[in-house]
């Protein structure tokens, strides 16, 4: 099973430009990185890549905030012929090769039933799907009425397993598909070695109420006398406007190599999980420990990396605030456990470590 096809809405060579090379936040690079391990380890992988915007085009999101009369109808239409367009290619690139097996990553807006059955005419490929979703809350119904025909699914956090089993999902392995390049960042990590000039720092999503835990989380920091240097993205001033503290501790944005270039600066590095994340397994949690800084985090399963050794854990704000006062006046531990995340993230944490580990399961 050496021929893959790889299909994937989200914008390969857009999201390698922006999480990575440039300022210009679009999607993160998991699937960049995932199709590129793919095309080492097998004979051959190809990829049918949407663009984002293709299924998602800006004139559509315009005319849905306008008001205008008809504006629904207009684009009911025009997403039907754009998923017509979009399983046509599929279709034609299924019938002209032979696959052993047919990859769906992210931003799946093509996908229904309609889909999955055609295929299932078209060939006897075996059927993979990467999600990092709460099927419970953030999965379309019409991804749903598909999961019976897929051979096997993974999913990046364990606590969502028991969702995508009780909707009827068979075969799902619970597998964190974030990870991190150490190869793509060595140059800026090694520049940054002796370089903390940060005490604590926060990259991360800021705008809207689903975060409120953060801004929660951060304001009483800062109110106890933390100096965390902040970095968002995407800044609504309506959902900070009760969070003056905050304001004031904002950086700017930092995408791409600027994070990584922060995170290798710093002598700790929050994450704070988003809700629909129950076990932890968001991309900051293998990010930070490719840069060397010690990472303390909100929660992460055991069996990937394990609290005072290879990450530090806290179970609310005050053990938080101790654990920050702790860490920044003991810097042998400090960099004992940044030490043994990082040796921790390069033996089992890399994307190369993720695309073995699917295609073991699904030879299995």
């Amino acid at each position: 099973m050496n021929n893959i096809l790889y299909i994937s809405g989200d914008g390969i060579r857009n999201q390698i430009k922006s999480r990575i090379y440039t300022k210009h936040f679009i999607s993160d690079a998991k699937n960049y990185f995932i199709t590129k391990e793919l095309k080492s380890l097998v004979d051959n992988c190809e990829i049918i890549n949407f663009s984002w915007w293709f299924g998602h085009p800006r004139f559509l999101v315009k005319l849905e905030f306008s008001g205008l009369r008809g504006t629904t109808r207009i684009k009911t239409l025009i997403t039907k012929i754009i998923n017509l367009i979009s399983r046509f290619i599929i279709y034609c690139k299924i019938t002209i090769n032979s696959f052993d097996i047919l990859v769906f990553s992210d931003n799946l807006f093509f996908l229904d039933i309609l889909l999955i059955r055609r295929i299932k005419k078209l060939t006897s490929s075996k059927i993979i799907l990467l999600s990092g979703v709460s099927p419970k809350y953030l999965l379309p119904q019409s991804h749903k009425e598909c999961l019976p025909y897929f051979d096997n699914i993974f999913i990046s956090d364990p606590g969502h397993k028991v969702e995508w089993e009780a909707i009827g999902a068979q075969n799902v392995c619970a597998l964190p598909l974030s990870a991190a390049c150490p190869i793509t960042f060595q140059e800026i990590i090694n520049k940054n070695k002796d370089n903390k000039c940060y005490d604590i720092i926060f990259i991360g999503n800021l705008d809207s109420r689903a975060y409120e835990y953060r801004l929660e989380l951060l304001n009483f920091l800062i109110s106890r006398g933390i100096d965390i240097k902040i970095w968002t993205y995407m800044q609504n001033e309506e959902s900070l406007e009760d969070y003056p503290l905050i304001i004031k501790n904002i950086q700017g944005s930092a995408y791409g190599k600027d994070m990584i270039h922060i995170y290798s600066q710093s002598k700790i590095v929050l994450n704070l999980h988003s809700p629909t994340v129950p076990s932890g397994g968001n991309m900051r949690l293998f990010e930070i420990p490719l840069t060397n800084a010690l990472q303390i985090a909100d929660r992460c399963p055991n069996k990937w990396f394990s609290d005072k050794i290879d990450i530090v854990l806290f179970t609310d704000k005050y053990d938080l605030l101790n654990k920050i006062d702790f860490y920044l006046n003991h810097e042998q531990e400090r960099a004992r456990i940044s030490y043994n995340g990082h040796r921790r993230f390069l033996s089992e944490h890399t994307y190369h470590h993720r695309v073995k580990k699917i295609l073991s399961t699904i030879h299995h």
